[in-house]
């Protein structure tokens, strides 16, 4: 009969925590701008939640400031954070063929 490893290997633990922060980089704190008028002057640059670009507006000089995404700086986040985890990827899967010897 064939037996089942039930055990959590330290791979599948490391595939949820990057998901996790990818959650984070993603929809919880989205690099934006605030852009205002119809120059699109810049007044600042903040990280919000993604839903509260459309809903959370303030008035600057009778202008309301939306928010612009900045999605340069998240696909820099983004491929960052999979260039860290893929290399403790590789490391975890070099040290499991070591201690199989």
């Amino acid at each position: 009969m064939i037996e089942i490893d039930k055990s959590i290997s330290k791979r599948s633990i490391l595939l949820i925590i990057y998901i996790v922060v990818i959650f984070f980089v993603g929809i919880i704190f989205v690099p934006c701008f605030e852009v205002w008028g119809p120059e699109k002057n810049v007044s600042g640059y903040s990280y919000v939640f993604i839903f509260n670009s459309v809903v959370d507006r303030t008035d600057v000089n009778g202008f309301l400031v939306l928010y612009q995404i900045d999605y340069l700086r998240i696909a820099y986040t983004i491929g960052i954070i999979t260039l860290i985890f893929y290399s403790v990827w590789r490391l975890f899967r070099l040290w499991d063929k070591e201690d199989s010897r």
